[in-house]
C-alpha cells in the first residue's frame, strides 16, 4: 500500500511538472534538467522504485511533449534519440546512486549506534567493577567476623551483581567483535551441575535429563550464563521455596531443548515477556544466539512459566551420516 502511494505520487509529481513547463514554454533543455531534479528528489524521499517509475514517466512525457515531432512518439533527428536517451540513462543512474549513498548513510549510522551502545556499556561495567571489588573485600572481613551463615545471602547478591557485570563485558565484546565463542560438546548435565554450583542458595532445583538427550554444541561458558540467569529470573518471578525444574530433552534430530519451568505468576497475556524482561533474560538470549542458540519465554500448562533454550546437538559425523 505504502509502495503503491509512493508511484501514485511520483507520477502526479512528473505530470505537474511537464503542465508547469508547456504553460511557461521551457525548452527541452530547461525541462530535461528539471526532470532530473525532480527524479532525484522523488527517489530520495519514497526510494529506488519510485524513482525509476518517474524515470519512465519523465521520459515519456520528454520526447511525447518536447522533443519534435510535438504530441508524437516518434522521433525523427539522431540527435533527438541521443538526447532521449542519455536523459533517461542520466536518470535512472543517478537514482540508483542517490539511493545507494542513502542504504550506506543508513549503515553507517547503525554501526556508529552500535560502537557507541558498546563503548558506554564497557564504560559502565568498568566503573562498576572498582566498588564491587571494594564491597567484595568487605563481604569477606564479615564473614570472618561473623562466620559464613549469617551474610550468606549478602554474598549471595554480591556475586550476582559481579556476574552482571562480568555479562555485560562480555556482551560488549561480543557486539565489538571482539570475542569469538569456542562451542564444544557440553553434556547437559554437567551444566545443570555448575548451574547448581553457580547459585549455592538455589536448593529448589530439580534436574531431570532425558536418556536419548545428546550433548549440546556450544560455548560452555556462555551456555552457562545462558541457564543461570534464566534460573534467577525465574526464582524472582516464583514463590519462595517453590520447585524451579530444569529439564533436557531432544528436540529434533539437531537441537536439544533445555527447560527452565517454574510456579510462578506466570506472563500477562496483554505483555508477552515484558512482565518478565530485564537484564537477565537478555543476557540470556544473547548469549544463546552467539552459540547459534535460541531463548523462549512462555506461559506453562497449570501456572507458572516456561524458559525454553535450543541448542546445537554436538552430533558426530558418523551420527550424522546414519
Amino acid at each position: 500500500m505504502r509502495t503503491a502511494l509512493a508511484l501514485v505520487i511520483a507520477l502526479l509529481l512528473v505530470g505537474l511538472l511537464t503542465f508547469a513547463a508547456m504553460f511557461a514554454g521551457a525548452n527541452a533543455t530547461t525541462v530535461g534538467f528539471a526532470y532530473i531534479i525532480l527524479i532525484l528528489v522523488i527517489s530520495i524521499v519514497r526510494g529506488l522504485t519510485a524513482g525509476l517509475v518517474s524515470s519512465v514517466a519523465a521520459a515519456a512525457c520528454f520526447n511525447y511533449f518536447f522533443l519534435p515531432p510535438l504530441h508524437t512518439w516518434s522521433i525523427d533527428e539522431p540527435a533527438n534519440w541521443v538526447a532521449l536517451i542519455s536523459f533517461f540513462v542520466t536518470s535512472v543512474i543517478a537514482s540508483k546512486l542517490v539511493v545507494r549513498r542513502k542504504e550506506v548513510e543508513h549503515l553507517e549510522a547503525l554501526r556508529e549506534s552500535d560502537a557507541l551502545k558498546t563503548a558506554l556499556l564497557r564504560a559502565v561495567s568498568h566503573d562498576l567493577s572498582t566498588p564491587l571489588t571494594a564491597i567484595g573485600l568487605q563481604i569477606d572481613r564479615l564473614r570472618q567476623r561473623l562466620g559464613p551463615e549469617p551474610i550468606a545471602e549478602l554474598a549471595e547478591q554480591a556475586e550476582r551483581l559481579r556476574r552482571r557485570i562480568e555479562n555485560l563485558l562480555a556482551m560488549a565484546r561480543l557486539e565489538a567483535g571482539t570475542f569469538a565463542p569456542r562451542p564444544e560438546p557440553t553434556p547437559p548435565a554437567d551444566l545443570f551441575r555448575a548451574v547448581r554450583e553457580h547459585l549455592p542458595l538455589a536448593t529448589n532445583l530439580r534436574v531431570r535429563v532425558s536418556d536419548d538427550c545428546p550433548d549440546i554444541y556450544a560455548d560452555p561458558s556462555l551456555a552457562l550464563e545462558v541457564m543461570v540467569n534464566l534460573v534467577e529470573n525465574a526464582e524472582r518471578a516464583s514463590p519462595r521455596g517453590s520447585i524451579i525444574e530444569l529439564l533436557a530433552h531432544r528436540a529434533d534430530r539437531e537441537r536439544v531443548r533445555l527447560e527452565v519451568l517454574d510456579r510462578g505468576s506466570g506472563i500477562a497475556e496483554t505483555q508477552s515477556d515484558t512482565a518478565r524482561r530485564g537484564l537477565g533474560l537478555e543476557i540470556a538470549r544473547s548469549f544463546a544466539a552467539a552459540s547459534n542458540g535460541s531463548v523462549v519465554l512462555a506461559n506453562r500448562t497449570g501456572g507458572g512459566a516456561v524458559a525454553t533454550v535450543d541448542f546445537p546437538a554436538a552430533i558426530l559425523p558418523a551420527a550424522r551420516e546414519a
